[in-house]
């Protein structure tokens, strides 16, 4: 969720303050992810696939006339005329989709705590790939928080006796969504569009299945059981618009910093809201993890205030 739409997000020095406005646009953004596991258990009756499928076409409905209100609409036609940019979001589409999948799957199977780990891991990881693949620099304070990052899931296996694959598993499939991401121009929304008009297909393909083997597709099938289903469009799009507005103000380090909002505000509620097991064993690796991404946000920070020319 680098990208956004209408220019480049704001990576001035630290002489340049945050605007108030963009920040608690992060914080919104951040937030409403953070909180979307309630949104998912309120929905679980339908069952996951369902969840799934319905919150792809709902996000068409949303997203499409938030084009012409936010004027990209002309952007978004235009690319869907090209076949390098179909090529681009054809596979960044179906990295978004199984990262969904599984997110709402995990949320709705007693899972947040460790989808959590996920969303603690991917900025982490995503400096991995950066350094590994696209040949950025690292400095030595982001190997460490790697490193720490690393023993905690390590410690994980060995003390849980399991390997955490749902949190490993979304951390690969959205650090592979946004290293995909880099090959197009567009922004979040207009690449979103791109993306939910592209799997649109797959969706109504298998709600009609799932619907021909009589299974409803809004539970009761009641007037307020399909308007949960059409609030699945805006639990996509709500955050993605108040974090594109953040993106484009914002420091990449400051919204580094805020990013932990989301899986800080997931561990919470699926540790005490819905009273999911974290054992010893799981908090010595959180703990592992948290001290890495500490390390991590700390070294942004510095970052970010550090005088330009100075080491």
């Amino acid at each position: 969720m680098a990208d956004t739409e209408g220019g480049t997000p704001n990576s001035s020095s630290g002489q340049t303050p945050d605007p108030p406005s963009a920040v608690l646009s992060a914080v919104v953004a951040f937030g409403m992810w953070g909180t979307l596991p309630i949104y998912w258990k309120l929905v679980q009756r339908f069952g996951s696939d369902v969840v799934v499928l319905q919150r792809l076409v709902w996000t068409v409905v949303w997203v499409l006339p938030l084009l012409l209100v936010t004027k990209n609409w002309r952007a978004w036609v235009e690319a869907m005329k090209k076949p390098s940019q179909l090529r681009a979001h054809g596979l960044s589409a179906l990295l978004l989709t199984v990262n969904w999948s599984l997110f709402i799957w995990a949320n709705q199977h007693g899972h947040i705590v460790e989808a959590s780990l996920g969303y603690f891991l991917n900025p982490l990881l995503n400096v991995a790939i950066g350094r590994m693949l696209l040949g950025e620099t690292m400095s030595r304070w982001r190997l460490v928080s790697i490193a720490l990052a690393a023993a905690g899931v390590v410690l994980q296996v060995i003390l849980v006796g399991r390997l955490p694959w749902i949190a490993l598993a979304l951390a690969l499939t959205f650090a592979a969504y946004g290293l995909a991401r880099r090959k197009s121009p567009l922004g979040s929304l207009t690449g979103l569009a791109m993306e939910s008009v592209l799997v649109l297909p797959l969706a109504l393909g298998g709600l009609v299945w799932i619907s021909s083997h009589g299974r409803p597709l809004a539970d009761t099938g009641s007037t307020g059981d399909w308007f949960l289903m059409f609030l699945a469009g805006a639990c996509t799009a709500a955050p993605l618009l108040t974090f594109a507005h953040a993106a484009r103000h914002l420091r990449f380090s400051t919204l580094g910093l805020l990013q932990f909002i989301a899986p800080t505000g997931q561990f919470l509620i699926g540790a005490l809201m819905y009273k999911e097991p974290v054992t010893l064993g799981v908090m010595v690796s959180f703990a592992c993890i948290w001290a890495g991404v500490a390390v991590f946000c700390a070294e942004a920070f510095l970052s970010r205030t550090r005088e330009p020319g100075k080491e």
